[in-house]
């Protein structure tokens, strides 16, 4: 309860950069984490993300799980916008594990939007992930 609590407090208190269209950066993650990437494109903040597998044993190496990545999203500008995101997993050394493509989404003038998408990802992949190239854009 603790968690859930101080997340949002720490959502609203945090530094946001502007950065050119299209946001591109390459930063340490690990599947299961919640990252915040505080970056402003045209207006648009991009809260989060996160990537979820479900919890399996030790014995379930190289095998497909249906994984949900959730991704959120605000848009502080004067009109809707369509969102374009696609995250490459790579692992420790920067080498492409898989590209998930966010089909792109409006999000209204003054809306927070949470989008979440069901995708298949490999045991092996997941296991693998220490880092992630982000790529977002607002389409006009």
């Amino acid at each position: 309860m603790t968690t859930a609590a101080a997340a949002p407090s720490a959502a609203q208190s945090a530094e946001w950069r502007s950065t050119d269209n299209p946001y591109q950066e390459d930063v340490a993650y690990r599947v299961g984490d919640t990252f915040n990437p505080g970056v402003v494109v045209e207006g648009v903040r991009w809260h989060s993300f996160t990537v979820v597998a479900p919890d399996r044993g030790p014995t379930d190496g190289g095998v497909n799980l249906s994984t949900d990545l959730t991704v959120e999203f605000e848009n502080r500008g004067p009109k809707s916008v369509k969102v374009l995101v696609i995250l490459l997993l790579e692992d420790a050394d920067g080498k492409p594990l898989e590209r998930i493509e966010v089909r792109s989404f409006k999000v209204a003038s003054g809306r927070l939007k949470e989008r979440t998408e069901s995708i298949v990802l490999s045991s092996t992949t997941i296991d693998a992930t220490e880092r992630v190239y982000l790529f977002f854009e607002v389409l006009n």
